[in-house]
Formats: structure tokens, sequence, C-alpha cells
């Protein structure tokens, strides 16, 4: 199953080396551990400027079938339960978020394919290594190419976009992003996706 670990926002990364490092001969205790991230642009100037962030702010995500032990691992190492926080918290996700974040996986995924990372110097601030970096490519989601109507209004994107059009609570395109809300969490969750242009350098 897959958990949420709720970390300090900014500290997301750390806490998943982290557990690699200290959990690194007890990884029978735990499948994997990530991050899930996405590329934004802004325009400055009419210049696009790129930079990686998590998709969702202080969550990490776990996939364990001895949750208990798991989690008593991190509270043991101090470390890493000062990376918890005092806000720290630990729970499971429904199978359909969990369904949800695969698909968007798979999707930046095959959107990651296409495009080939091009933007190689916020790569290598992204990914530590070689190895790293395909490792945790399937955890970067791109911005879905998007059309618009002459009313300036989405009318079709590909990506992961593509299958939450009609999700869609609120469109920026000058700064290349939406506002999607669906359930997450166990609430309804806004979560803010972003979109490129045809003509947008991906470079």
């Amino acid at each position: 199953m897959w958990y949420v670990i709720q970390t300090i926002t900014g500290k997301e990364q750390e806490l998943v080396n982290t557990i690699k490092q200290v959990l690194i001969y007890e990884r029978k205790k735990y499948q994997r551990c990530f991050v899930i991230y996405q590329e934004c642009s802004y325009r400055v100037h009419g210049v696009p400027e790129f930079h990686i962030e998590p998709l969702f702010p202080s969550y990490v995500f776990a996939e364990t079938d001895t949750p208990e032990e798991f989690f008593l691992e991190l509270k043991r190492v101090p470390r890493m339960s000062k990376l918890l926080g005092t806000e720290g918290c630990f729970w499971s996700i429904h199978e359909k978020e969990e369904e949800f974040l695969l698909h968007m996986m798979q999707e930046g995924k095959r959107e990651n394919t296409v495009l080939e990372l091009k933007q190689n110097e916020v790569m290598r601030g992204f990914y530590p290594n070689e190895e790293g970096k395909h490792q945790d490519k399937e955890y970067l989601i791109r911005p879905s190419l998007v059309q618009v109507d002459g009313d300036g209004r989405i009318k079709k994107a590909d990506g992961i976009l593509g299958c939450y059009i009609d999700k869609i609570v609120k469109q920026r395109l000058r700064k290349r992003s939406v506002v999607i809300e669906v359930p997450f969490g166990g609430k309804k969750r806004r979560i803010r996706l972003g979109i490129r242009l045809e003509g947008d350098s991906v470079e």
C-alpha cells in the first residue's frame, strides 16, 4: 500500500535521501520512497524560466507492506524525526488516490520520453547523478501542452491535464499554469499543474 509521510516544506527530498541512507539494510520494510515533482515555467519579460518543485509540498510517498514497522523506524532516528517536525503525520491513501498518482506518473514518464528532458542546467540541480536521473525520471510531471479557443479557454490538452480538463477551476495562461480540483487525502484538494502553449521553448 501507499502511504503519505508529512514533513517540513522544503525538506521533502532530504527526508527521502535520509530514509534511503539510514534504512539501507531495512529495505524489506518498504519498497520505495519518493517525492513527486513537477516542472514549472514562468515567463519573465517574455522569456521562459524553468524550475522544479514538489507537486505536493511537504508530502513524501512511501510504498510499504509493514507501515507500523516502517514509521517506527523513522521515529527512532533523531535526524529523521527532526525532518518530520512536530506536525509530522503518516497515513494511508485510498486505492482511487493511488490510481490517480500512478496515472500522473505514467503520463509524466511518457512526456519525459517525448521531450527528452532538454533543460540540462535545471536537471543537474535536480538529479544528483546519472543513476539518480534515470531512477527519478518517473516522478517528474512535465507541463501539459494545451490548445485554447478564441476566448482563451483551454479546449484540449495533452499529458496529464488531458484527463482532467473538466476539473480545471482556474487557469492562468500567462503564468503557464492551471489549478484542478480532485479528491485527495480524504477531501477535495486543489492542485496546480504547469502547462505550455504551442511555440513555447522546451530548452
